[in-house]
């Protein structure tokens, strides 16, 4: 059991310490570009890394303590997903008015947005639909949040109907 107690602590230490890193390395090189969309990609990648550092830090108190400490998370992580989906569907916009409208940034500035935007796609994607890191014979296992999410759903319109 020390082995998840550890995997649990790096899951929802190493989710912070990326959105720090990526937003100290923003702060500190790229503001000064002033460009929307990347700001934009940038929170929304953060938002994402931020849900999952927190879903992996209730997961080991709950492991910690054998009771659940935040009731109400999983429906909370159903509307997350939405919400993310949206953001993630607002970026492109943001991206093409900044580079044809606006033309408030460089090409290697908006290169670098896009890049971040797809890291945020794929984050939205390992975190919510298919486990990127265990993709095996071609297909890829459910992220745990996404089963917790099926089971919850599964049950709550049972309740329902």
């Amino acid at each position: 059991m020390k082995e998840l107690e550890k995997r649990l602590i790096y899951l929802f230490t190493g989710e912070l310490f990326a959105v720090t890193t990526f937003t100290f390395i923003y702060l500190r090189e790229l503001a000064a570009s002033q460009s929307y969309a990347l700001m934009y990609a940038l929170g929304v990648l953060n938002f994402i890394l931020l849900q999952s550092s927190f879903y992996w830090f209730i997961k080991w108190c709950r492991w910690k303590r054998k009771t659940a400490c935040v009731p109400g998370l999983i429906p909370l992580f159903a509307v997350l997903k939405k919400v993310n989906f949206i953001l993630l569907f607002i970026a492109p916009l943001l991206f093409l008015l900044e580079m044809f409208m606006w033309k408030r940034s460089t090409l290697p500035i908006e290169l670098l947005g896009l890049y971040v935007y797809f890291f945020a796609i794929i984050e939205y994607i390992n975190y919510f639909h298919i486990q990127l890191t265990n993709y095996k014979k071609g297909r890829g296992k459910r992220p745990v949040i996404a089963r917790e999410i099926d089971r919850w759903r599964k049950t709550h319109t049972r309740k329902i109907n």
